[in-house]
């Protein structure tokens, strides 16, 4: 009889070697898969996360030992070569020479004229110098410039050292001390605790409204964070409603991109200036825009007595460009209060630190980015984006999901690099919770007509916080396409125009 345990016993052995390899190769995805979300599930949401790192700041900064604390006040704007001591030139008297001859003196022997008197140099005190005096004392005090270095002429030293302290408050470091710095310097101790902690129970209170991806726009902050997958992807300098037009507290959704958007002049705008530009002057002052009276386009806007014209006939529309007030770029959201995102053609308004400036829409410092990334769900490339700019018509791109936006008052936010922002008050009278028509209670609608008017808003409001932009990567389901109306189904026709800005 023959033994055919060990046959057995080394077929069995390699038949579950295999097996096992074959197993440990197959379940690798989903092994790394759940060792991934059990990584995030270990971490504690971003908004909880963000809210405790406010309230740790909040007690070091209650806990900090007291110290002297030197207040600006509100004043002119400071910068380099001002304070210190100026000069002031009494000229010569300049006497014509015909006058002089005409009384002239006798010559007498032995005597030499007088020559002029030379310019009078006096010094005396700049009305700056107490000012630049107490910005130095105030560097001084929170350590941003030596005592040795106290001056009231701002020199090279205070400027050196204005820049190093906007620099740590994430303002723009342009070494001025203007109303933002000012502000910023002259905040209490006890004022940087409350707006902490009213912000920390702000994030609270909206935490759970807030999906894990989302699009934040953080009034106070002038900031939009886009948030995928529950980690901010970037943040971006915005302009956001001034404090006559406060951009409401709205929870919505942006439901499609626009590219290569038009602009309707508001009714607001309409009326109370383009239509007295077009009276007085027989233009409407807006670059690239066509006049429509009654439905039809007006050729020469010169050519029609406008003062007997009634606002509620006319329609300005500005065409699409460079020049077009949104800019190249507008996210359509679903609110009934012409509430949107989009571009700008004036940029320059993103150097400065105070940015609320909108008639109540959000502008993007670098919509594009927003675009590309939104747009990568729809299989858009960058690429196609770019030659669909180029053509210089109006498309819009229907999203396969729509992006949740969440427009919130927070005082505070933590930045990309885990580092606290502080943030003032930028209206007196912060808006409230949006209505379930998704207006807020307190701020007065933007312009009027937004695009798509799909559904209600309901409410939201709370605070969350930002980041400084950091490229992000374009999540790509498939591989992308080029954008065109054949390879693009959710290509459809331009989106009644927009008016709000």
């Amino acid at each position: 009889m023959h033994d055919i345990r060990r046959p057995i016993s080394r077929r069995s052995a390699a038949l579950c070697m295999v097996g096992g390899l074959v197993g440990i190769v197959l379940s690798g995805p989903a092994l790394a898969a759940a060792a991934k979300e059990a990584v995030h599930a270990a971490k504690p949401p971003l908004v909880a996360g963000w809210a405790a790192a406010l309230e740790q700041r909040a007690l070091e900064v209650q806990n900090a030992p007291k110290a002297t604390a030197t207040r600006i006040g509100y004043g002119a704007v400071v910068k380099k070569g001002d304070g210190g001591m100026v000069e002031s030139v009494a000229p010569a008297m300049d006497v014509p020479p015909a006058d002089v001859q005409q009384a002239q003196a006798p010559t007498l022997p032995g005597l030499e004229p007088v020559e002029p008197a030379p310019p009078v140099v006096i010094s005396v005190r700049s009305p700056l110098a107490d000012r630049v005096g107490k910005v130095s004392r105030r560097l001084i005090e929170m350590g941003f410039l030596s005592a040795d270095k106290w001056t009231d002429s701002f020199n090279d030293d205070v400027e050196t050292a204005v820049r190093a302290f906007q620099l740590a408050e994430g303002l723009q470091p342009d070494g001025k001390v203007g109303e933002v710095t000012r502000q910023a310097m002259d905040r209490t101790p006890a004022q940087t605790v409350a707006l902490l902690r009213r912000a920390a129970a702000a994030m609270r209170a909206q935490q759970a409204s807030i999906p894990d991806t989302t699009i934040l726009v953080n009034l106070p902050g002038q900031s939009v964070t886009l948030i995928e997958h529950g980690r901010p992807a970037f943040t971006m300098r915005a302009v956001v409603g001034r404090p006559s037009r406060k951009t409401p507290l709205l929870q919505d959704k942006v439901t499609s991109v626009t590219i290569n958007p038009t602009w309707t002049v508001p009714p607001t705008v309409l009326s109370e200036d383009k239509l007295p530009a077009l009276r007085k002057k027989g233009t409407t002052g807006i670059k690239n825009a066509a006049v429509y009276l009654d439905g039809s386009e007006v050729a020469n806007t010169q050519s029609v007595n406008w003062w007997s014209v009634d606002p509620g006939r006319v329609r300005i529309v500005q065409r699409p460009g460079d020049d077009n007030a949104l800019g190249r770029f507008r996210f359509n959201l679903t609110n009934g209060d012409g509430i949107f995102l989009h571009g700008t053609n004036d940029p320059r308004l993103f150097s400065r630190d105070l940015r609320a400036a909108s008639s109540g829409c959000v502008r993007l410092e670098d919509a594009r980015m927003m675009a590309e990334t939104l747009l990568g769900a729809a299989k858009v490339t960058p690429a196609g984006i770019g030659q669909q700019l180029d053509t210089g018509e109006t498309k819009t791109i229907r999203l396969p999901n729509a992006i949740p936006v969440r427009f919130v008052y927070w005082n505070a936010s933590v930045d990309t690099a885990g580092v606290v922002r502080v943030h003032p008050d930028i209206y007196e009278d912060p808006p409230t919770l949006a209505t379930p028509s998704g207006q807020s209670g307190s701020a007065a609608p933007a312009m009027s007509g937004n695009p798509p008017s799909a559904s209600p808003v309901t409410p939201v409001s709370t605070p969350r916080p930002l980041s400084k932009p950091a490229p992000l990567p374009v999540p790509t389901a498939h591989a992308p396409t080029p954008l065109s109306s054949a390879s693009t189904p959710a290509l459809t026709k331009p989106l009644p125009t927009s008016t709000g800005m």
